[in-house]
């Protein structure tokens, strides 16, 4: 099966960027930090202001990806 996504919200801070995606499955997040994908991460279980809120936390440095 074939599924589709679509960006729902951008952020971006100095060298960080986050992309908000909902999908077939839930919401999903991307952490980019100098343009170079680190993290995916599945909220499926999770609203889309979660996601919005994990998004804002990295850009602003209050998150910190392992990757």
């Amino acid at each position: 099966m074939m599924t589709t996504s679509t960006e729902l919200h951008y952020y971006e801070r100095d060298d960080r960027m986050a992309k908000v995606f909902r999908s077939y499955e839930g919401h999903y997040v991307e952490f980019y930090k100098n343009n170079v994908l680190v993290e995916r991460r599945e909220l499926y279980e999770h609203s889309e202001e979660y996601a919005e809120n994990a998004a804002e936390n990295y850009v602003d440095g209050v998150m910190q990806l392992n990757g």
